[in-house]
């Protein structure tokens, strides 16, 4: 028997053997380099020439400013100079540059061998490649950095936008969570956070005409038949103050097509609602769609230039479209009148409409000059730019009482003229069966037919409609007409008489007759079928930067597991969203000791796939040469928990198992207890207890986690999963649970682990039949060779 040795060098081992055995070893664990006094470098390992690039003839008798980078100031070399020259073993971490420029960071150890005077005659360094620890560590840096900026920007936005934002989050039950609204929904709609965060109580101040619409809206959204709408509604602040807003609703789904979330737009229009509600006061809707057809309608930018007038401009003065646009309005006004009008138009700009109009004379292209009168408002368009929208109305016939007839007849024809021309098509059809038309504009021969089409056969605009839109179509005249509104919104689809398909929009008005009883509906029908189109294009390109996501999300996680011949490795991942918050990894520790984690990120689809890069990127940096996992994942927590959102966390296991013990340490970070199945048939939940990474930022989390350990034999399978596998539900709501889980793996534990994860995955999937899958499934698998 080798007899013990008390130390180092009691060793059974001449002065020669032990030289040549650490020599060995520090030429197999380090870089290694030998400089004189000077620092001229008289011995450097294979290591150091493999690094840095040189032969060896090439760095002995230089100094290591041959692999100076530029990383570091002077100051740093002198303090590092000062240090070993006084005798005293230097340690820490810079950059050097190799002989192909690029750069490599060295973890140093540096050790003067001091002569009889007691200065440094020799200084040994010893030195290990930290490089990828130092990339990894920037890499982290900047997501994180980007993920900060990110969420900065979004909250900014958030709280100071001019509009009032709202959102809501659907459990996996499918029931909407609070309503989150930002301070600008409040100050809209007269509600404090806590009041708004129940949306009954935005229901109540809702206005009941209102309510109804909005509800059936919402339903048809919720039920797929569309993924937004708009409407304007009244919320009665109290009983003397009415706001209209523009509520705009959108909704997210899942893969499976359930609706994830709910987002709300709303801009206070009051002003601009009762500016047109005075202006339609004043005009009948007879003159809607008839005489202001023989009004001039026109916007003009804030500079006084046309940005848009009607066909009735041209009608009414002669003067073509394409001449006008672009030119300044005061340049057609008669002298006498430019100051005055440019008066009522900054008013208009500056206060907003005014009861009052303006009387002016205007150049016909003729040269003679024509008596209008204009009433005004103005509007936003979508980019955001203010214009003054103008009608101007010939009076110069109202003042030649003698020739009011004959101007009356021939305003009319006009009328219908304008209305036959214009691109949208003008229907009125009688409250009756199959809704007969009774008048149809011309334009509707863009669709192929002729008005005689449906006039004299006594046929209803339906007879045209898509027949697959046809019931929905029906459905919603009659819940209209149910709910007596006067006037709706519809889109659906027309069959052309070529046998094409286009999209329109139907803006139809209800007429009474004086007991209140419908007779008429008028409709206004325009072409859509392009902006679909657009839309169509926007959801593919949104679908498109999803999957893209997904791509690079799958590229994060392991496909090919290392070659690790004492155990099999195999794993299962299948996210519910295109992009998921599952994570799983197998991480070295040390080369006899590795890492493995399963993690559950809670929500789903963006937010949680960020926690999850995050996540990764943090683990594995913590990860590196540590072998207690409790002490990984409370370095993991301190790091990753003051990025996440409150309500956020991870449900996290991670385990290390050695090689040579065959020990597993673990921790389970509120994550489910893996299965331990032995070869003898029995099954062990893996105990431990702690909170799960995010809920705490520290001392309570640290408190908490628990580190256990437990021996495997050859044979043992372990089995890490997370609840997307056990609380995967069939159509009956039954959950697949661990029980089953075990079962299935028990049944084929023989068999190589690739075939197990997909014996598993069908299991799953069999079970659940029908069933949307509402959350992320991964299952990882290492047996024990």
């Amino acid at each position: 028997m080798t007899p013990l040795a008390d130390t180092f060098g009691n060793l059974p081992l001449d002065d020669h053997e032990l030289f040549a055995w650490l020599r060995a070893a520090a030429d197999q664990h380090a870089i290694m380099a030998v400089t004189d006094a000077t620092g001229t470098i008289i011995h450097v390992n294979d290591q150091f020439c493999r690094i840095s690039g040189y032969d060896r003839a090439e760095l002995v008798g230089q100094t290591h400013r041959i692999i100076k980078s530029d990383k570091h100031p002077p100051e740093f070399f002198t303090s590092f100079w000062q240090t070993i020259s006084a005798g005293n073993t230097w340690r820490g971490t810079f950059c050097n540059r190799a002989k192909d420029g690029s750069n490599y960071w060295v973890s140093s150890t540096i050790v003067p061998l001091l002569g009889d005077d007691g200065k440094p005659r020799f200084y040994l360094a010893f030195r290990t490649d930290v490089t990828r620890l130092k990339s990894t560590e920037e890499e982290l840096r900047q997501q994180v950095e980007l993920l900060r900026t990110t969420q900065e920007q979004l909250a900014a936005f958030y709280d100071h936008a001019p509009i009032g934002i709202s959102w809501r989050e659907f459990g996996s039950d499918g029931k909407p969570g609070l309503n989150h609204v930002n301070a600008r929904f409040c100050e809209i709609i007269g509600l404090t956070l806590e009041e708004a965060a129940d949306v009954k109580n935005v229901f109540r101040i809702t206005h009941p005409d209102d309510l109804a619409r909005q509800a059936q809206l919402t339903q048809e959204l919720y039920e797929g038949k569309r993924d937004q709408f708009s409407m304007e509604k009244r919320y009665q602040i109290s009983p003397t103050k009415t706001v209209w807003g523009n509520l705009t609703l959108v909704v997210l789904r899942n893969a499976e097509g359930d609706v994830t979330h709910h987002f709300g737009m709303l801009e206070d229009i009051t002003d601009r609602k009762k500016a047109i509600l005075d202006l339609e006061s004043k005009e009948s809707r007879w003159r809607t769609y008839l005489d202001t057809a023989s009004e001039i309608l026109f916007a003009i930018t804030p500079e006084g230039r046309l940005k848009f007038l009607s066909s009735a401009w041209t009608t009414k003065l002669g003067h073509s479209t394409t001449d006008v646009l672009g030119e300044r309005f005061v340049d057609f006004l008669h002298p006498d009148h430019v100051s005055d009008w440019q008066q009522f138009f900054r008013n208009t700009i500056d206060h907003g409409p005014s009861a009052a109009g303006i009387e002016y004379r205007i150049r016909h292209a003729n040269g003679d000059w024509i008596w209008h009168a204009m009433s005004a408002s103005y509007y936003t368009d979508r980019d955001g730019n203010t214009a003054f929208l103008g009608v101007g109305r010939d009076i110069t016939r109202r003042l030649e009482a003698q020739e009011q007839l004959k101007a009356a007849l021939a305003r009319r024809e006009e009328m219908e003229r304008i209305v036959n021309r214009s691109p949208s098509v003008v229907v009125l059809w009688r409250a009756a069966e199959n809704w007969p038309v009774e008048f149809v504009s011309e334009s509707v021969d863009q669709y192929g037919y002729d008005p005689d089409f449906f006039i004299q056969s006594n046929r209803g605009f339906i007879a045209i409609t898509h027949p697959d839109d046809t019931p929905r179509v029906k459905a919603e005249l009659e819940a209209h007409a149910d709910a007596g509104h006067d006037e709706y919104n519809q889109e659906y689809r027309i069959v052309c008489a070529d046998g094409s398909t286009r999209w329109v929009s139907d803006h139809t008005v209800v007429r009474r007759d004086a007991n209140g009883v419908v007779t008429h509906h008028e409709g206004l029908i325009t072409d859509v079928s392009e902006r679909r189109a657009a839309e169509e294009r926007e959801r593919e390109i949104r679908e498109r930067d999803l999957r893209t996501a997904a791509e690079i999300q799958s590229h994060l996680l392991p496909h090919d597991f290392p070659d690790i011949s004492e155990v099999e490795i195999e794993a299962l991942s299948d996210p519910s969203m295109l992009i998921g918050g599952d994570y799983y990894d197998v991480l070295k520790v040390d080369d006899r000791r590795w890492g493995f984690v399963v993690a559950d990120v809670s929500g789903k689809g963006a937010g949680a796939a960020l926690v999850m890069t995050e996540l990764r990127a943090t683990m594995r940096i913590c990860a590196e040469g540590e072998a207690s996992p409790a002490a990984v994942l409370r370095r993991v927590n301190r790091l990753v928990q003051p990025d996440m959102r409150p309500g956020m966390f991870v449900g996290l296991f991670y385990g290390i198992f050695d090689m040579d013990t065959r020990v597993l340490r673990f921790c389970r970070a509120g994550h489910e207890p893996p299965l331990l199945l032995h070869p003898t048939g029995e099954v062990d939940q893996l105990p431990g207890g702690g909170l799960a990474i995010g809920l705490d930022e520290g001392p309570l989390f640290d408190d908490m986690l628990e580190e256990c350990e437990t021996t495997m034999v050859s044979g043992d399978l372990l089995a890490l999963y997370t609840d997307g596998i056990t609380e995967a539900a069939n159509p009956r709501g039954e959950e697949f649970g661990r029980d089953r889980l075990a079962t299935s793996l028990q049944r084929h534990s023989e068999r190589p682990l690739a075939e197990v994860v997909k014996t598993v995955d069908r299991y799953v999937r069999n079970f659940c039949v029908l069933a949307p899958n509402h959350d992320d499934r991964t299952l990882l698998l290492m047996r024990v060779r």
